[in-house]
């Protein structure tokens, strides 16, 4: 798959404008750790909420903001709640990308 069709490698002014925009939403912190950012066009990365590997649509609200270190740990994961609250519906294979 091509990173040009990724939201979250968007370079330039228009996604230094979206990662303000949704880390203003969020307090201006870092979705997973909640560290403050100084500036979060330059700090902050976007992250797919539920995964692009499960769910490959770039939408707005499915994108969070996230200090690099929690974004790279995180990486295809599912954060934990959501994992369980989805486990009833995810098939097999799903679960072995969630993990």
């Amino acid at each position: 798959m091509s990173n040009r069709h990724r939201v979250g490698h968007m370079r330039g002014a228009k996604g230094r404008r979206k990662r303000v925009r949704i880390a203003r939403q969020q307090g201006n912190r870092c979705f997973y750790c909640r560290t403050p950012f100084a500036d979060a066009a330059t700090e902050g990365t976007f992250d797919h909420y539920l995964p692009y590997a499960l769910w490959p649509a770039n939408v707005v609200f499915n994108l969070v903001v996230a200090c690099k270190p929690c974004n790279v740990r995180k990486g295809d994961a599912l954060p934990l709640g959501l994992l369980l609250a989805l486990r009833p519906w995810l098939t097999i294979d799903q679960l072995e990308v969630a993990a």
